[in-house]
């Protein structure tokens, strides 16, 4: 039975409000590396964003043949306000760099099964959840939909995130693309400068793999497989500034306007803009997939006096790198059928430590200077 008889009701509506979103007569079908999916809304406005973003992977369907838990239910609304005030939440914690309320969380039940919902506290979103192998319900999404698809797409990749997880991938907090024939993962905490570090070394690269969250299994053969989330960069403004390809992504007077920000306070501005790798750089350069052959862990500093370093270290002795590494799944995975992760959940340190012996790990040190760790980078890559 459920503490929480507000969000209990709260759930009641949200089930009964979606049967129009679930009933429409076309759907996406979307097909993410193997896993298929398909998003029915009341929305037409909000499936043609979806098409476009995930152009390549999407078609329309005319009706539904896939289960519960691969349908995805998105009901545009804009009178959800009174009953999510009337619910009791619990923030849910934020990762080490980030501050402010986020997201908020309700654990209830349906016929027995967990159920997540989670409230979007900026923008007013309220996500549904099941855990695995509930039947009777898919994972939804209501609220202003359109305005924020953003969060839309996120509530779809989670869906692919939580596929993997549950087939035993771990969840690394890195950038990754392929280079001269080899996958790189850049690893940090947020802010450090991964996603930047990435889209330079891409210049000479050939297939961008992913921006923030990447997964990472041990194959048969002993050699890594990494895996990226198929969503497009979300970069910040002190990316783009200072980057020729990238700068047609914002206008002249937001560039000047960024420029004159401090450094320090442009770097830790929380405002992301898309950038289309496969425009940006050449038609097919998302790739899913690549071979993962070595970790750079960001450790720099940019007022370190040191010049830039990058050095070959062994996971086993410097175990303090790892949190730049660990990600945890977040408030939507269920590892089962019995329920979702606590408030506060931490990974385990040991699994990453595990997977890393199959892999060259570096750090790199000293002053935060792009250009030099791309040299040494692309250096090092001579002699694997």
């Amino acid at each position: 039975m459920s503490t929480n008889p507000n969000a209990q009701n709260l759930l009641d509506y949200l089930l009964n409000t979606s049967k129009e979103a679930r009933l429409q007569p076309k759907g996406l079908s979307l097909d993410l590396k193997g896993f298929p999916l398909e998003v029915r809304s009341n929305s037409q406005a909000l499936l043609e964003t979806l098409r476009y973003y995930f152009a390549g992977l999407s078609e329309w369907s005319s009706t539904s043949n896939l289960s519960s838990e691969q349908t995805i239910v998105v009901y545009q609304s804009d009178v959800l306000e009174n009953a999510i005030q009337q619910t009791e939440w619990q923030d849910w914690q934020r990762e080490p760099g980030k501050t402010g309320r986020k997201d908020a969380v309700a654990d209830v039940r349906l016929d027995e099964h967990p159920v997540r919902l989670l409230h979007k506290v900026k923008t007013g979103m309220l996500f549904m959840q099941p855990a695995p192998f509930t039947e009777a319900v898919s994972p939804m999404a209501f609220g202003p939909a359109e305005t924020h698809s953003s969060q839309i797409i996120n509530f779809v990749l989670t869906q692919y995130l939580n596929h993997h997880l549950r087939h035993q991938w771990l969840l690394g907090h890195a950038s990754a693309l392929q280079i001269h024939n080899h996958g790189l993962a850049i690893a940090g905490l947020s802010g450090g400068g991964k996603s930047t570090l990435m889209l330079h070394l891409l210049e000479e690269g050939q297939h961008f793999i992913s921006n923030d969250r990447l997964l990472m299994k041990q194959q048969d053969d002993g050699f890594l497989s990494m895996r990226g989330i198929p969503k497009q960069p979300r970069i910040n403004p002190g990316t783009i500034v200072h980057n020729p390809r990238l700068q047609n992504l914002i206008s002249q007077t937001e560039r000047e306007r960024f420029l004159a920000m401090p450094s320090e306070s442009l770097r830790a501005l929380e405002q992301k803009y898309d950038a289309p790798v496969n425009q940006l750089y050449h038609e097919d350069c998302y790739q899913s997939e690549a071979q993962l052959d070595a970790l750079f862990i960001l450790n720099w500093q940019a007022l370190s006096p040191l010049r830039t370093q990058v050095t070959e270290v062994d996971i086993n002795d410097r175990k303090e790198l790892l949190p730049a590494i660990m990600k945890t799944p977040g408030p939507f995975y269920a590892p089962n059928e019995n329920g979702f992760l606590a408030n506060g959940f931490e990974p385990e340190p040991q699994d990453y430590q595990t997977l890393l012996q199959h892999c060259k790990v570096y750090e790199i040190t000293g002053k935060i200077d792009f250009e030099s760790a791309k040299r040494q980078i692309q250096a090092l890559l001579k002699n694997f």
